[in-house]
């Protein structure tokens, strides 16, 4: 609805103007819908265990040569609306199900994990438990699934994936760059937002330092200060781990896969929508990329968020406009977007006649 509304909104402004809708995504929730959208491919279904164990359906999407798998879709946390959130229960089985399915078909050169969107904060074992690694106690029992759990693990055995991927290449696409652990990491930064109080927080931190060594141990690399190694609470870094999966940018890899650059080459004016513009979405999320992106191009870039917070800079350089779909926090309609999108535009000429 958004794309439709400000099409219309262009169309308003300039009714000669040639429009193309391109989706975008950053590695998050719809990842997926957008690489589809805009290149095709073929979509798949396949029943997992959600974050709490719930029967979940995941989507993934095949390309020639490349299968993307999306976090969010088996065991994200938009999933659990109208649940309550278990944050040292959570977990990534039903990611490590749809992982081991894609790899055991031998129908790709390349498969990309996009990461974003998590409910849970267990470094990945529950993905990994999926795929064949055992995590053990002390007595040999292998340890229940949960970031709550990991700190009961003594050993890692992972001779079931030793040689799994052979000429499998993975990536993990994120739009974060946080570390595993440490006042930055998966814990503290985003274990709040899925419902970890602060004790529970000191929990799954020294969890992570605790079942980053195991890991390391077993397979012999990872390291939790690399960039990203944090994103879907630690995920990446069990995934690079265990797999020596490389962790990529997710706009990047969306902009490769929709051929970005080349029709961004043709157009006069790129606009963008947006839930909430603030300096977080300018510094890490689709849009920012999106603005160095137009920069490096030269290209003007309007931007349509719903809400602007209050603390972003009017005078900010990165847009040549930017004009709010909605005020008061209240939902935006399609005609609130329609008419922001075409005062953007005429802002955006008169800057032009003035400059």
């Amino acid at each position: 609805m958004v794309a439709r509304a400000m099409a219309e909104g262009v169309r308003h402004a300039v009714p000669e103007a040639v429009i193309e809708i391109i989706p975008l995504a950053d590695g998050g929730d719809g990842t997926i819908e957008a690489l589809y959208t805009g290149a095709g491919g073929q979509v798949e279904e396949l029943p997992v265990d959600g974050a709490l164990n719930e029967p979940a359906t995941a989507k993934w999407l095949s390309l020639p040569d490349v299968a993307v798998v999306e976090l969010a879709s088996a065991c994200g946390i938009a999933k659990l609306t109208g649940r309550t959130l278990k944050p040292l229960e959570a977990h990534t089985h039903g990611l490590g199900q749809v992982i081991k399915t894609v790899v055991n078909s031998r129908r790709f050169r390349r498969l990309v994990i996009a990461v974003g969107g998590s409910a849970s904060t267990d470094g990945g074992a529950g993905a990994l438990t999926a795929c064949g690694v055992k995590f053990l106690d002390a007595n040999g029992k292998e340890v229940a699934q949960g970031g709550g759990n990991l700190g009961r693990i003594a050993k890692a055995d992972v001779s079931a994936i030793k040689d799994w991927l052979r000429d499998v290449k993975m990536e993990i696409a994120t739009d974060v760059h946080n570390p595993l652990t440490g006042p930055n990491g998966a814990a503290r930064i985003f274990g709040p937002q899925k419902g970890a109080l602060e004790s529970d927080v000191e929990l799954l931190e020294n969890n992570l330092l605790h079942f980053a060594e195991i890991l390391v141990s077993a397979t012999g690399r990872g390291d939790r200060e690399s960039p990203g190694a944090g994103a879907a609470g630690g995920t990446a870094f069990g995934l690079a781990s265990a797999f020596n999966a490389q962790i990529i940018s997710g706009f990047a890899f969306v902009k490769e896969i929709l051929n970005l650059e080349s029709k961004l080459e043709k157009a006069d004016l790129i606009i963008t929508g947006e839930g909430k513009l603030d300096m977080q979405t300018i510094s890490g999320k689709a849009i920012g990329e999106l603005v160095k992106l137009s920069k490096s191009m030269r290209r003007d870039l309007i931007a349509v968020p719903a809400i602007v917070a209050k603390d972003f800079p009017n005078s900010s350089s990165a847009f040549k406009a930017v004009v709010a779909a909605s005020h008061n926090d209240k939902l935006a309609s399609f005609d609130d977007i329609a008419r922001a999108t075409t005062e953007a535009i005429r802002q955006s000429r008169q800057v032009k006649q003035t400059s």
